[in-house]
């Protein structure tokens, strides 16, 4: 694969159990960020949170859904980052005033804060089973922090993260000590703790090919990389998804947007797709949900 093409690369420190991942995302959260008109710090968050999520869910080798939730009534009301085997999708809610009363340079525990009723949540969803939500502390000053302490609490794996966002574009290293790694990895896994934490911005830095970014950061390891995985924006909308949130919705609720503007428009929150129902096309959901064929 192209080095320039959005991707997750996982490797392994050769002879010792440390293991790790490199993700590289540009078109992608360019292509997340040109849905809706997010303000700069927010972005941020956005671009950060995104490359966070793709590494958690291939480090955790996950088959499902990998979801990031942040509610509450601070300056950000809710953000979501979704992971599905390589396809991202995000949104967010915020109050404008508030979020440029912070200024550009904001961080994630700014936008959220709220006199701690914000919530960041993780969920796994797998394809089969049932889900599991873990709750990630807000007090750590990023994303990748946030991220490590959830690995250490939830998973029970030492890790180390590193993101980084620059014009749009996002990336990101994990270094996580193996289950089962022993006292001769130790020393294996203290210099990938401080190659990473030793990386500068600029090492870090959204469109260097994974292969240097990690020969800087990891000069004195030999690593073993493995083929790169593809990272693409893709939203899971569709005419299918809205019928059946309209249905829910209810038919009280279809014939007060029929009397207002005269049909039924719903946006996708994600991508802003608009999906635009006709009166009677409307009113055939609640007959087609009643019939015994459906």
């Amino acid at each position: 694969m192209a080095h320039d093409a959005d991707s997750l690369t996982r490797f392994v420190f050769a002879g010792a159990a440390v293991r790790g991942g490199h993700v590289a995302l540009a078109a992608t959260t360019r292509s997340i960020l040109a849905c809706h008109e997010y303000p700069p710090s927010l972005a941020r968050a956005i671009g950060e949170m995104c490359a966070a999520m793709a590494l958690l869910s291939g480090a955790i080798k996950f088959e499902g859904r990998v979801i990031a939730q942040l509610s509450g009534d601070g300056p950000v009301r809710l953000l979501v980052v979704e992971s599905d085997r390589g396809a991202l999708r995000a949104t967010a809610q915020w109050d404008a005033p508030r979020v440029a009363a912070l200024g550009d340079d904001a961080g994630f525990a700014a936008l959220a804060a709220d006199g701690g009723n914000a919530r960041l949540s993780l969920t796994l969803a797998p394809d089969e089973g049932p889900s599991y939500q873990g709750v990630v502390a807000l007090q750590s000053a990023s994303v990748a922090a946030m991220i490590e302490h959830y690995l250490a609490t939830s998973e029970q794996v030492a890790s180390r993260m590193r993101v980084a966002f620059d014009d749009g574009a996002a990336s990101g290293v994990l270094v996580q000590r193996m289950p089962g790694a022993g006292a001769d990895d130790d020393a294996a896994w203290r210099r990938a703790v401080a190659g990473l934490d030793a990386a500068s911005p600029a090492d870090l830095r959204p469109g260097r090919p994974a292969h240097i970014v990690l020969a800087t950061a990891f000069a004195d390891d030999d690593l073993r990389l493995m083929p790169a995985t593809p990272v693409v924006f893709r939203c899971k909308c569709s005419d299918a998804r809205v019928a059946r949130a309209l249905r829910i919705a209810g038919r009280d609720e279809i014939e007060a947007a029929i009397a207002e503007r005269g049909d039924v428009e719903v946006a996708c929150e994600f991508c802003g797709k608009r999906f635009n129902f006709a009166p009677d096309a409307a009113r055939a959901l609640f007959d087609a949900a009643l019939s015994p064929h459906h």
